[in-house]
């Protein structure tokens, strides 16, 4: 071998032994340790349920903000998506703070970063109890013995009707209730299966208005304007907060975003949500029922709405005093509001 075959052979094999070096990150320097946000992982809570995740994603506002986000699938209730966040196939979704609250009480490591839209406001009575007109049912009274059909335990569906019943003095041990697909309440109404559905825009709008049933009460009726303001809200795992506060940061940030967007243009989210339904495969014609959100506080909480839900949890026995503290289930560090 000549001389310059030499020089160029010994050349060949530095180069392919610098190129290993920046494979196994042997050199630390600039691009090369440089990681792409994770793809995070997105959990319907129901099919016929329309989040600010799910216009985010149909605006485009998480690419906006460098963030991957994907749909896993349909968890079909709060406490589902909530199991399927904790046990790391899903790392983001909705539920509300009935269903936060037993899953922290249970040790599940979650922690509410965003509190979102009102449940209910005085434009939009949230979930309601349906009844047949011809059911001779008008007060919380006048459903001891009765079957109520709802779409998940554990999650607003059952705290609607069990805080409906204790004003009334009444335990929700003293009605069956029964776990039907939303989808179906209607069917199970109407054919006298259930004595009570409880479900929530657009599907209670869609079988009031296809008449021979009533609404016996509502989310807004039953919590008033101050509790039914704050109850829901987005969560992911501990281990997200500790490993990637930024890309959190950045999570809230566009919540606040959509949900403002949502509030100030109504009529063209409408038509988001018709889209989205019919993506999923749902009826988008049911997207004229959706109502306007309203979004308070930037949707931070604070300490005194998270404790009106911890007082359900102590009264009915399931936690102790002090057991858990509203900084246990909440943040608003990461909201760019905060202050």
């Amino acid at each position: 071998m000549t001389r310059n075959g030499k020089i160029i052979l010994v050349v060949v094999v530095i180069a392919i032994l610098a190129a290993g070096a920046w494979g196994f990150g042997l050199f630390d320097h600039g691009a090369a340790t440089v990681e792409e946000e994770p793809v995070l992982r997105y959990i319907v809570n129901n099919l016929n349920d329309i989040t600010t995740i799910d216009i985010a994603l149909e605006k485009g506002f998480f690419e906006e903000e460098g963030i991957k986000v994907e749909n896993v699938g349909v968890a079909g209730g709060g406490a589902a998506s909530i199991q399927a966040i904790a046990s790391g196939s899903a790392d983001i979704g909705n539920a509300a703070m009935p269903a936060y609250v037993n899953s922290i009480a249970a040790g599940t490591k979650i922690k509410v970063i965003y509190g979102g839209p009102a449940m209910a406001h005085a434009g939009d009575p949230g979930y309601q109890l349906i009844v047949r007109e011809d059911s001779g049912i008008n007060s919380a009274r006048d459903l001891v013995g009765k079957t109520i059909a709802m779409g998940a335990r554990g999650a607003m569906w059952e705290y609607s009707a069990r805080e409906y019943l204790r004003q009334a003095g009444l335990s929700v041990d003293q009605v069956t209730i029964l776990i039907v697909p939303p989808p179906q309440h209607e069917q199970v109404l109407k054919s006298s299966q259930v004595d009570v559905v409880v479900g929530g825009q657009p599907i209670a709008d869609n079988i009031l208005e296809g008449g021979g049933t009533r609404a016996l009460t509502n989310l807004y009726n039953i919590l008033g304007e101050k509790g039914s303001s704050y109850g829901f809200g987005s969560i992911v795992r501990q281990d997200l907060i500790e490993k990637n506060p930024e890309l959190v940061k950045k999570l809230v940030a566009t919540y606040v975003k959509t949900d403002q967007w949502t509030e100030a243009n109504p009529e063209e989210a409408r038509k988001i949500v018709a889209a989205i339904l019919e993506k999923r495969e749902q009826n988008p014609v049911i997207a004229k029922y959706w109502k306007p959100i309203h979004l308070a506080n930037y949707g931070q909480l604070s300490d005194e709405n998270v404790q009106y839900w911890l007082d359900w949890f102590i009264q009915d026995g399931k936690i102790k005093e002090g057991e858990i503290k509203p900084s246990d289930v909440y943040t608003n560090e990461f909201n760019p509001y905060y202050k």
